[in-house]
């Protein structure tokens, strides 16, 4: 029992520790799936994060290196398009054939209604 309570204890002195110096802290659960429905004649791509997590995947793989957490971040001048994603930005920095599956091969792996 005090062993329980030195962790409970150490742990809220930590987070009050991280908060006061200025860092974020946020818990994430399930958070769901991205749809990007700019895909011209293709069907819309459906990001899962739970998938992604199953697979190996740690939020600091992709944030904030490949891609911004919020919603309609990415650069507007390097747009998310196959063209980038062959050329090895955002998922085609992963999905190129030989760390995961090509996303220039598979194209409904990706593109599904």
């Amino acid at each position: 029992m005090k062993f329980r309570m030195r962790v409970f204890s150490l742990t809220v002195f930590v987070a009050t520790g991280l908060l006061w110096s200025g860092v974020t802290m946020q818990a994430y659960g399930d958070i769901g799936n991205i749809i990007f429905k700019d895909t011209k004649s293709f069907a819309p791509v459906v990001f899962s994060h739970k998938s992604h997590k199953s697979a190996g995947a740690g939020c600091a793989d992709c944030h904030d290196v490949l891609f911004k957490k919020q919603q309609g971040s990415t650069d507007k001048g390097n747009a998310l398009t196959m063209k980038a994603l062959r050329g090895g930005k955002y998922c085609g920095s992963c999905h190129n054939g030989e760390k995961a599956f090509s996303a220039s091969k598979n194209c409904k792996q990706c593109h599904s209604k």
